[in-house]
């Protein structure tokens, strides 16, 4: 018996050496268990909604952690979840909660399991990549079969076994290196960049650390709550102090990693990022180059920590960065675009309101549109705080500039808030009055449930004749603020797509270790419809090229609701009760006769085409002749725009690629400005309103009883 069970012992270890190449093992030590103590007391005391049934949370927390980790379901086996499934639900007990925690300090999470569980993650990870570089160096993949991956992650199943996940991680690293020889590489050098991609990896993984386990587990915990509150650790907080004072001398970027790719998630306005006019909200970054180093080579950054990305990225002011990009909105990974950025610091001053002037031939007349590019809704605190005249801020330059349109006899004033992800709320007031002058401009309910209303009671009315304001799915809170108000004292008309849907206030509080973010409340419009999920619907829509219900708040699963509360009085302007039809009218006309308009729906076609695709192809052949006729198909609707314009085409997709890079150099080494030509949207936004100013040319807005 003694023999058997030494035996047995010996079996285990020879096991364990003989398995995972690299064992991620990091328990939950005393002093995180007590910090995630101190989050759970914090969030669920102080959080909107600090009264939400907390019975089953850790079952609740778990699936979203899963969907986190393993979306596509390609790591775990369904008898490994059903397992942790009970294991988390375990520690959920409803009867007793009542008693034992509602009024209690103590933790009902269960950090041991998430940690477990994470591991487990980590582990597979290493297990899945080793298994993947031994794969892609055999150079053994039949790239001539009829093979597929589903792509769908609605339609993926949980495998039975380990067996069956091999399957997938196999058809995976197939994948991924006919993907790279789809961007015109050799099989060996294909092979190269993805096995160097796979150590990365691994060499990623290794570096987990307890705050790394723990971060997962404690934004896991918090975006239970709402998808924006969030716990920062102590290098996290350092960080979002750096990004929030705009000192740093970088791209003005903040990035993310999805699928191992580092991601752009959001650019700061003014920024360099922002100046080139070619990165994107979802673009992910494949390789970086240092231009100005001797003998640099691009560094593949697939696989990497997104803290070792970013201090790649950082550098000196006025040195130069290239990356290599995959578009965000793109159906072809092997699609590539490169962008050269010059570092630089993120001034106020690259943030403030840009203005022009358009004159619109409209028969025998003239209409005087002046535009204001809006980037964000900034002030300068400090100087504010220091009581400096002087101090810079949105609204300051915005009615600056308005004053301006009046001396220049300007007809109408367009916003364009598209991008501008809100900013400073205090100045979203202020920016209202300059339109309609004193009263409230949107209603903030506190977690306690007392409700207030905001606005500025000394605001005067600079601007009187016709405004429009156009937004698209990334203008958020302050922008949505403004844009609501506009529309509910129908001071305006909204154009564009509907609003990203932020209708929540977070505040940021120490922790013992870190800090973290919570929603504290929520705001309303003066009418006391929410803005939270739903966001400002436009009074006139204009054509998108991709689905945005893909983004914006109600797209997170974890979203508060939307809801309504009781309006606050005020006073309306007269608009006339069949302005926005007479406008769309128009607009749509226009749409049927625009070849660029035409374009933008021709994309949108495209694209509800590509995004229902279930699977992927792993045979060559069929992807190079799917690349080709992605290009022909680019090359006929760019030339049949062109056409239409009487401008001349393009004989190649090449020749309309090398032009397009010209165009875009050109365009960059010019004085930053408002580009009418190219944005079609914005043209056809000063076309609205320039029938706007025509229909009520002799009438100026005044407010009714």
């Amino acid at each position: 018996m003694c023999k058997q069970k030494k035996a047995l012992s010996l079996i285990t270890i020879l096991l364990l050496s003989i398995g995972i190449e690299a064992k991620i093992n990091i328990p939950a030590s005393a002093k995180k268990q007590e910090l995630c103590q101190e989050i759970y007391k914090k969030i669920t005391n102080e959080h909107f909604f600090n009264d939400r049934d907390l019975s089953f949370i850790n079952s609740e927390i778990f699936d979203t952690l899963l969907d986190q980790l393993d979306s596509q379901k390609i790591y775990f086996t369904k008898n490994e979840i059903t397992l942790f499934k009970r294991k988390f639900s375990k520690f959920d007990d409803p009867i007793s909660y009542q008693k034992k925690y509602l009024k209690s300090s103590l933790c009902s999470i269960d950090l041991k399991s998430k940690f477990s569980f994470i591991n487990l993650y980590f582990n597979r990870l290493i297990e899945a990549t080793n298994y993947q570089l031994k794969e892609v160096a055999k150079k053994n993949f039949d790239f001539t079969k009829e093979e597929v991956i589903l792509i769908d992650d609605d339609q993926k199943k949980w495998q039975k076994s380990k067996f069956e996940l091999k399957k997938v991680w196999r058809k995976l690293a197939k994948n991924d290196v006919l993907t790279s020889m789809l961007a015109d590489k050799e099989l060996d050098e294909a092979t190269e960049t993805i096995e160097k991609r796979y150590e990365n990896r691994l060499r990623r993984i290794s570096q987990r650390n307890e705050e790394d386990v723990f971060s997962i587990s404690m934004n896991n915990l918090t975006s239970f709550f709402d998808p924006h509150s969030s716990y920062l650790s102590p290098k996290s907080a350092e960080d979002f102090e750096m990004t929030m004072s705009l000192k740093l001398e970088g791209i003005g970027a903040l990035l993310t990693t999805e699928d191992d790719y580092p991601t752009i998630v959001s650019v700061v306005p003014g920024g360099p990022a922002e100046k080139t006019g070619k990165i994107n909200p979802d673009d992910k970054i494949v390789k970086i180059l240092q231009v100005e180093e001797s003998n640099s080579t691009s560094t593949d950054v697939v696989g990497w920590r997104i803290d070792e990305v970013v201090q790649l990225i950082r550098g000196k002011a006025g040195t130069k960065v290239e990356l290599e990009i995959i578009p965000g909105k793109t159906e072809d990974f092997s699609e590539r675009k490169f962008v050269t950025i010059t570092r630089e610091e993120v001034k106020l001053e690259e943030q403030a309101a840009k203005s022009r002037i358009i004159e619109i031939q409209r028969n025998l007349q003239i209409i005087k549109v002046g535009i204001i590019d809006l980037p964000t809704f900034y002030i300068d605190f400090n100087a504010w705080r220091n009581r400096d005249p002087n101090f810079r801020s949105s609204s300051k330059d915005v009615e600056t500039i308005l004053r301006k349109f009046t001396a220049q006899r300007v007809d109408a004033v367009l916003i364009d808030l598209r991008g501008n992800s809100g900013g400073s709320l205090f100045e979203a007031n202020k920016l209202t009055g300059l339109f309609v002058s004193s009263g409230a401009t949107l209603q903030v309910k506190e977690s306690n449930g007392s409700i207030r209303p905001w606005g500025d009671a000394r605001a005067k009315q600079i601007w009187k004749k016709p405004v429009a304001v156009m937004v698209d799915r990334y203008s958020a809170s302050a922008s949505e603020i403004f844009a609501g108000a506009i529309q509910d004292y129908q001071r305006g008309i909204i154009i564009g797509q509907k609003t990203f849907g932020k209708g929540t206030v977070q505040k940021l509080d120490n922790l013992s270790s870190g800090q973290i973010k919570i929603t504290e409340s929520k705001f309303y419009r003066v009418t006391g419809a929410g803005m939270q999920s739903k966001g400002i619907y436009p009074d006139i829509t204009l054509p998108s090229t991709w689905d945005i219900e893909e983004i914006g708040e109600s797209s997170y699963d974890t979203a508060l609701p939307w809801d309504e509360i009781k309006p606050v009085r005020f006073k309306k302007f007269s608009m006339g009760p069949t302005l926005i039809s007479k406008l769309n009218d128009g607009h749509l006309t226009r749409v049927n006769q625009s070849p660029n308009l035409q374009y933008i729906l021709d994309m949108r076609k495209r694209y509800e085409i590509q995004k229902n695709n279930e699977v992927i192809s792993l045979n060559l052949t069929n992807r190079r002749v799917e690349k080709e006729e992605r290009q022909s198909w680019a090359l006929d609707i760019e030339n049949k725009r062109r056409a239409s314009l009487n401008l001349e085409t393009f004989s190649s997709f090449k020749a309309m690629k090398d032009y397009n890079d010209t165009e875009e150099t050109e365009y960059d080494e010019r004085d930053s400005q408002i580009d009418v030509d190219n944005d079609y949207l914005l043209n056809e936004g000063m076309q609205i309103l320039s029938d706007y100013a025509i229909f009520n040319q002799n009438i100026y807005l005044s407010k009714a009883a």
